[in-house]
């Protein structure tokens, strides 16, 4: 994996309970607008539970933020630049996350290392699209009830409302780029 690893896996979930304390929401409140109960969110924010990609989307969305703006903590400005050597991976449940997209609202784009032998990953379903395209390795990605595998250069664009989730049965890492729209609601 290029870039640093970002060994403090509680990072995201400090994140993302100081982004509702500042709002001065309650766990139950947050859980309401994202669909987990309110001890999957403690667990999320205590860091004892990592977030998939569609959890943090959502929890994003609620709060009118961007996925990078959640998980990334650079100065934004009018552009973004993600620099390989400076990128900074965060823990999910899908593997390690790279935001390579800036607070722009319009899309989304991270850079995902999935682990060998990743196949509980949760599912995920929010508003929006999502395009996947397979860098290193291959990828089981299942699509409502249709299951593919993707080799190297393999893309799938889908709706991201539909019930999805994305997992590595191979001996090895997969690398995939992922792009996910804005939300449409």
């Amino acid at each position: 994996m290029a870039g640093r690893d970002r060994r403090d896996d509680s990072w995201i979930g400090r994140r993302v309970g100081q982004y509702r304390k500042d709002r001065q929401w309650t766990l139950a409140s947050l859980a309401d607008k994202v669909g987990l109960s309110t001890t999957q969110l403690s667990r999320i924010e205590s860091g004892t539970r990592q977030p998939s990609v569609g959890t943090l989307i959502e929890i994003a969305h609620a709060f009118g933020v961007s996925l990078s703006q959640l998980v990334d903590e650079q100065f934004q400005s009018s552009y973004h630049v993600s620099r390989a050597d400076e990128r900074v991976y965060n823990a999910s449940a899908n593997g390690f996350l790279a935001s390579l997209s800036g607070a722009f609202p319009g899309l989304q784009a991270i850079h995902l290392t999935i682990a060998s032998g990743s196949d509980d990953t949760p599912d995920a379903h929010h508003d929006g699209e999502e395009w996947l395209y397979v860098l290193v390795g291959s990828v089981n990605t299942r699509i409502g009830p249709d299951v593919l595998t993707l080799g190297v250069g393999d893309a799938i664009h889908f709706p991201s409302r539909v019930s999805h989730q994305v997992s590595n049965s191979g001996p090895e890492s997969a690398e995939v780029l992922l792009v996910s729209t804005a939300h449409t609601t």
